[in-house]
């Protein structure tokens, strides 16, 4: 099962989880699908595509059949279109008549609303009486054995905090229900892999097609919308320079959000494509070291904080998310990391590059 925003957007997640609970069909869900059932869910396998987990884009490469509910089939996730799912007959629900077919040639399309389609489908599910848990059992332990085996994981980094060891931190403060607002880049693909989304609207993200600049406004938004919500952004010090001036906004009207920034000194992501498919060809990607982003949003009414090493993180985090207002975290990370998987523009997502130095690290 591929389950995209389409779900989010239809109100159609628990008629979803219905659906795989009753038939124990594995999930991938999409970027824009980050919700749409629990990402700790026995049978979520996690995000597909361009950073998606191995198992995710092994399970999609392998399988024999391909419900896509609720998906566009962008690039980011199909990659290379010729060789997605290339053993899988393809069912595509989906209420937009242009987008069937469009990218990925699929075998059924259902045309239609999720809200009326996908219920009509759990029911006729449900009434066949049919065993699909022995069915599939030795799939569901090919997949499973393969996201044991393959999580996603950063090694630790000496005289860093990695990206992981921070978002896994900021989730275990955070409240089941709070919103998760990201911005473009290294850092988004980061909250996407290690934050922990169990219930859908609560991590919101602008998708591939998406601009820096997004995540203070829209978290912003967000906490006006949902003022008893806990609302936290991700953001690099690329992206929160973008918008920065709309902290004095955050301030002036008392918009308790919190911003996590994490401070490479780099545009990151463009550094990783550099690196990995440029032969380290950097251009226009290194930013200026003398900004002072705690100072800047002390300078604006926002309360700043800073952590630069492994022994301030649980206690500087937890001061700032317990601030009551607006408060901007400053984390230092190494302009080293970089975000694993990764699958190389045209090829295909079974040939994941999945750690190490891109020119001779694993590869499948």
């Amino acid at each position: 099962m591929l389950a995209g925003g389409g779900v989010i957007l239809s109100e159609m997640t628990d008629c979803l989880q219905q659906l795989i609970q009753t038939a124990h069909i594995p999930v991938v869900t999409t970027l824009m699908g980050k919700g749409a059932v629990p990402d700790d869910g026995p049978l979520h396998l996690g995000m597909g595509g361009m950073h998606g987990s191995y198992v995710s884009n092994m399970a999609i490469s392998t399988c024999d059949l391909l419900i896509a509910v609720g998906v566009r089939f962008d690039e980011r996730l199909t990659s290379n279109a010729d060789h997605f799912a290339p053993q899988a007959k393809i069912i595509h629900f989906e209420i937009d008549d242009v987008e069937i077919d469009k990218i990925i040639d699929i075998d059924l399309g259902i045309k239609g609303d999720l809200r009326w389609s996908l219920p009509a489908f759990v029911n006729k599910v449900g009434a066949a009486g049919f065993d699909y848990k022995q069915q599939y059992a030795a799939w569901l332990h090919q997949v499973m054995a393969m996201k044991q085996a393959h999580p996603f994981s950063m090694p630790p980094r000496p005289g860093y905090i990695t990206p992981q060891e921070l978002i896994e931190a900021v989730r275990d403060m955070t409240e089941d229900d709070a919103i998760v607002v990201t911005d473009v880049g290294q850092h988004q693909m980061w909250a996407a892999q290690f934050y922990c989304t169990r219930r859908p609207r609560c991590f919101i993200t602008s998708g591939g097609l998406g601009t820096m600049g997004y995540g203070l406004p829209a978290a912003m938004g967000a906490k006006v919308a949902r003022p008893d919500t806990q609302v936290v952004v991700f953001t690099g010090d690329g992206s929160i320079m973008m918008n920065c001036q709309e902290l004095s906004t955050v301030a002036e009207h008392h918009i308790n959000v919190k911003i996590i920034v994490l401070h490479n000194n780099t545009l990151g992501m463009i550094v990783q494509l550099q690196n990995f498919f440029y032969d380290s060809h950097y251009s226009q990607c290194y930013l200026n070291k003398k900004k002072n982003l705690p100072q800047l949003a002390e300078s604006m009414g926002v309360k700043g904080f800073r952590i630069d090493t492994r022994d301030q993180l649980q206690s500087v985090l937890r001061h700032a998310l317990a601030y009551e207002g607006p408060a901007l975290v400053d984390v230092r990370i190494s302009g080293e990391e970089r975000v694993y998987p990764t699958v190389p523009g045209g090829k295909a997502l079974n040939e994941m590059i999945l750690g190490g130095d891109a020119a001779c690290g694993d590869s499948i």
